[in-house]
């Protein structure tokens, strides 16, 4: 049995939050966003812990949270008593069971459940049992057949009440699914006070910020737990079963023995004499009152459960009384020692779960290369228990990892309060491991985990110009303390991966490009069929011009050069030369094949006509891409807006030098083209860098 899913509504900054659950989650996003509340109200719902009127968002609706149980099966069904596992079977569905505890201020929480039941009200349990009411033999048969005539043969040989639920539940089970509703009913009497031997056990490890969560979350109770959690790993080894054994016998020599066909009586005799001189006692006021003593049964979880920390740092005293880094060291340390005895002893836990470890920030007071070997740690642990964790450190990210990410979000909106949403994240369906590998490097993780937005520039000294130039344009175009990353991508090829890895995470993608990237590599920007349509009208207008022009543009030395060193272009040489022989006999795909092999000096003269000719049609088709989030430079690079002026040896000296010289506005805007959108006129880089910080 596991947990599948946990819906949560109207508790502090979750208005109405669902999130599916696996055996290990990492909950994602930026401070107050709702990570821990997801983690309080999951603890909250099993543990029966008091939620204050100061946790619901809206004071006038009950906190509802609803958690759905999957995978159930006899071994959990043996942890309830006969008496009530029939009932608990009746609200089982595929081994699914949905449990829904509603809070109210001063008033004690309700458990429901919700069942697919008949859209028809005839069927409700209290009209039928009013029709019934009173009714034996042949009536009760008669007053069915006029209720549900269209079932009326059913019904034949029905003369008592139990006969005619029998027949009614049967017809309920045959109905078509749209004549069905879920609806919320509540539990079978007798089942509240036991569905929670369902449940794992949760251990909540809170990041303790103030003194209200420090009350609401004892740690005492916490590391009792853990304890626990560590103990019962070896449970299955014989040293265990020995120690079982013993608190039998202890049990035995304590207590009178029922096998269920006679009573034994084995215990010491100085407690058979203690019970018999209590017993004189009492019945010299009651004779007919007879006592007995008995001893709760020695259980060795319980004994467990009573284990303390205590810890020498100078001043001796237990674990409760430390600074919240030891806390965290210890915790780290019991964790490691459950993950490495489990892989001693490792038994088979049979998909049931026994405990859910509910841990905040699981990365305070730790370093990096600890905080890995407690990611590893968790993700081993959560092969037999279920983890959750919510995280600002992108070291719980793995390429490797397969269970669940949730992003949670702010959404903020004049008309009414603040409320988180969350985003599931599912990077191992929509991007390859390779991919996905190179991608998740430490500066993009954080991007992912806390960005609302990010701008890709294909190079750095792309990401060093417009860092600085944004902030001479306008004061508040400040990337860093707007929380808008540039990652620079390495060029356009690389674009439309990174463009899915961020989208995936819900963040709005904005990208600035060479010019180039309209003759090579337009596919990569994923564009609309507008733009489409623009870029084809566009190809077909500079192909003219070349016609009628005659431009030429031959390859440059390092151009040849890059090719050369190409193994595909040798490929293709080695091609043409077999091809030449054969002049005058070329079949049409021969022909194309040539074709190809010059295919790199028809992209230069393109390129040349774009940057050197007046083409209206470029200018619509930048125009609607912008409207894309996709920022394609006209002059062709971003060295074409450096000052005339600018040296140095490489990109990024030469970035950094025009970084330099430009320190106004006025400069900036010189350099810069004017464009027209929305019929007015401004400097391209205003357009560009007001749509993205606006």
């Amino acid at each position: 049995m596991q947990l599948s899913s946990i819906r949560i509504q109207n508790f502090k900054s979750l208005k109405d939050v669902e999130i599916n659950l696996s055996s290990f989650v990492c909950i994602i996003g930026e401070n107050n966003s709702g990570k821990s509340s997801i983690l309080l109200a999951l603890n909250s719902f099993i543990e029966d812990s008091k939620i204050y009127e100061r946790d619901f968002y809206d004071k006038s609706k009950p906190v509802q949270i609803e958690v759905e149980l999957m995978d159930i099966n006899e071994r959990d069904l043996d942890k309830i008593g006969e008496t009530h596992r029939d009932r608990i079977q009746e609200i089982i569905v595929d081994g699914k069971i949905i449990l829904i505890k509603k809070f109210i201020v001063g008033v004690k929480p309700k458990i429901l459940t919700k069942k697919l039941l008949p859209k028809d009200e005839r069927f409700e349990k209290d009209k039928i049992n009013e029709i019934l009411k009173g009714k034996r033999g042949t009536a009760i048969k008669e007053a069915m057949e006029d209720y549900f005539p269209e079932y009326e043969d059913l019904f034949e040989e029905t003369n008592t009440q139990s006969k005619a639920k029998e027949k009614i539940d049967l017809i309920i089970e045959n109905l078509p699914p749209e004549e069905l509703e879920e609806r919320e009913i509540p539990l079978p009497s007798g089942i509240p006070a036991t569905i929670k031997l369902l449940l794992p056990t949760p251990i909540f490890i809170p990041a303790v910020k103030d003194i209200n969560d420090d009350v609401r979350t004892k740690d005492s109770s916490t590391f009792g737990k853990l304890i626990s959690v560590l103990l019962g790993a070896i449970e299955e080894t014989d040293e265990f079963k020995k120690l079982s054994e013993s608190l039998d016998e202890l049990n035995r020599l304590l207590n009178r023995i029922d096998t269920g066909e006679e009573i034994i009586d084995d215990r010491i005799e100085e407690l058979k004499n203690i019970e018999e001189l209590v017993n004189q006692y009492l019945k010299e006021n009651f004779q007919k009152v007879d006592l007995q003593i008995g001893v709760p049964k020695p259980e060795l979880k319980k004994v467990f459960s009573g284990a303390e920390i205590c810890v020498d740092d100078g001043v001796k005293g237990l674990i409760e009384s430390k600074g919240d880094g030891i806390k965290r060291a210890v915790t780290f340390a019991l964790l490691r020692s459950y993950v490495e005895i489990k892989r001693e002893h490792s038994t088979s836990n049979s998909g049931n779960f026994r405990y859910l470890i509910l841990f905040e920030e699981p990365e305070l007071y730790m370093h990096p290369s600890a905080q890995k070997i407690l990611f590893e740690a968790l993700w081993k642990l959560a092969e037999s228990n279920q983890v959750l964790v919510t995280t600002h450190s992108p070291i719980f990210f793995s390429a490797d990892y397969t269970g669940t990410f949730v992003k949670m979000k702010k959404e903020r909106y004049l008309e009414t309060k603040p409320f988180s949403k969350a985003h599931h994240v599912d990077i191992a369906n929509k991007i390859n491991d390779k991919d996905l590998f190179q991608m998740l490097c430490f500066e993009n993780n954080n991007a992912a985990f806390f960005s609302e937005k990010i701008l890709l520039v294909e190079g750095e000294s792309d990401q060093i110009f417009f860092n600085h130039i944004t902030k001479i344009l306008k004061s508040n175009w400040d990337f860093d303390s707007n929380n808008i990353p540039i990652i620079p991508i390495g060029g356009k090829g690389s674009l439309k991966r990174y463009k899915e890895f961020f989208e995936v995470f819900n963040i709005d993608v904005h990208a600035i490009l060479d010019l180039d990237v309209l003759i090579n590599g337009f596919d990569k920007l994923s564009p609309n069929e507008t733009a489409v349509n623009l870029y084809n009208d566009l190809i077909q207008e500079i192909d003219l011009i070349i016609e009628n022009n005659k431009v030429d543009d031959d390859l440059s030395a390092n151009q040849i050069k890059d090719l050369v060193r190409s193994y595909s272009w040798r490929q293709k040489w080695e091609r043409f030369k077999e091809l030449s022989k054969k002049v005058g006999f070329l079949t049409r795909n021969e022909q194309y094949e040539i074709e190809i092999l010059f295919n790199k000096e028809g992209e230069n003269q393109r390129k040349t006509v774009l940057l050197n000719y007046e083409i209206p049609s470029k200018d619509v088709l930048l125009d609607c891409l912008r409207d894309q989030n996709i920022y394609v430079l006209s002059l062709g690079t971003v060295e074409s807006y450096y000052p005339s002026d600018v040296t140095g040896r490489d990109k990024l000296l030469k970035a950094f030098n025009a970084c330099n010289l430009l320190s106004e506005k006025e400069k900036i805007i010189e350099l810069c083209p004017s464009v027209e959108h929305n019929s007015s006129e401004t400097s391209e880089f205003e357009l560009i860098f007001q749509n993205i910080f606006n």
